[in-house]
C-alpha cells in the first residue's frame, strides 16, 4: 500500500485481507522512529500501543520511504499476520491471554533495514523468540522485497509526473475518493440506524461481548456512535485505537 508524506494511506490493494486501511495514518508510527530516514531504510513494528497500526503482536507492519530530489514524497508499506510471535500459546491467539505481554515479542517502531542492510541483531531477537523462525523471517524478507518493488514503481511514476506533480495527483485522488464516499452516503435516507451483535466470549466463564453501533445519517455525512457496547475486556479481544476516530473508517469500508 502507499502512504502520502504525512503517513496517511491513499492506495491499498483489496487483497490485503480482512482489514481495509484507506484513510488511516502511519504518521505516529513513522514519527516514533527516532532516527532520520534515509534511502534504503525500512522500519517496522508489531506493538499495538506504539503508533496504533498493529492490532495485536502477530500484526507486523513495515514501511519504506520513497525519495525524490532528496525528499520523502510517499511511503510504501504493508503488513504480515505472523505465524507466531512467541506468545504463551502457538499462533499468539487465545482468549485465555489477559496481558499484552502474553501475546509475544513486541517491537516498537524501529528501523529493520538501514540503507539496504538488515539489522541482524533485530532479526536474531525475533528468530530466537518465535516458534517458527524460518517462516517469520522469510515473510519479513519477502515483504521488504515487495516494498522495494513498490518503491521502484512509484519512482517511475514520479519521474513521469514530476516531483511536484505526484503529490498533487495524490491530493486530487483523495479529494475524488471523499466526493465519491459522500455521494454514496447521501443515498442513505437521513435517520438513525441501530445494530447490536455479540462476539465470542471474553473467557470460558464470561458472557459474550456486546457490540452496539448507532449510525446517524445526515446528508452526505455519517456519525458512528458505539454507546451501549461492552467496556474493555480482560482478554485479548480488545483492539487499541489510540483514540484515532479514523479507525471507524474500517467499519464503513466493510
Amino acid at each position: 500500500m502507499l502512504m502520502d508524506r504525512a503517513g496517511d494511506t491513499f492506495a491499498v490493494p483489496m487483497e490485503l485481507g480482512a482489514t481495509r486501511y484507506p484513510g488511516l495514518t502511519y504518521g505516529r508510527a513513522i514519527d516514533v522512529v527516532d532516527e532520520e530516514y534515509r534511502p534504503g531504510d525500512v522500519a517496522f513494528t508489531s506493538d499495538p500501543d506504539s503508533g496504533h497500526v498493529a492490532t495485536h503482536a502477530p500484526d507486523t507492519h513495515l514501511w519504506k520511504p520513497v525519495f525524490s530530489e532528496g525528499e520523502i514524497v510517499p511511503w510504501t508499506g504493508g503488513h504480515i499476520h505472523s505465524t507466531d510471535m512467541g506468545s504463551a500459546v502457538p499462533a499468539s491467539l487465545s482468549r485465555s491471554l489477559t496481558e499484552i505481554h502474553q501475546e509475544g515479542v513486541r517491537f516498537p517502531p524501529v528501523k529493520l533495514v538501514r540503507e539496504g542492510v538488515f539489522d541482524e541483531q533485530i532479526m536474531k531477537i525475533m528468530s530466537t523468540n518465535v516458534r517458527k523462525p524460518a517462516l517469520n523471517t522469510g515473510d519479513i524478507k519477502a515483504l521488504v522485497g515487495a516494498l522495494g518493488t513498490g518503491e521502484r514503481k512509484v519512482q517511475a511514476m514520479i519521474e513521469r509526473f514530476s516531483h511536484r506533480g505526484f503529490p498533487s495527483g495524490v491530493a486530487a485522488l483523495k479529494e475524488q475518493a471523499e466526493a465519491q464516499a459522500r455521494a454514496i452516503l447521501s443515498e442513505l435516507p437521513d435517520g438513525k440506524y441501530v445494530v447490536a451483535d455479540y462476539a465470542a466470549e471474553d473467557s470460558d466463564e464470561a458472557n459474550p461481548c456486546r457490540l452496539k453501533l448507532t449510525l446517524t445519517s445526515r446528508g452526505d455525512e455519517a456519525i458512528l456512535d458505539f454507546t451501549g457496547s461492552d467496556p474493555q475486556l480482560a482478554s485479548s479481544l480488545n483492539v487499541p485505537s489510540g483514540g484515532d476516530p479514523r479507525h471507524t473508517i474500517l467499519l464503513v469500508g466493510i
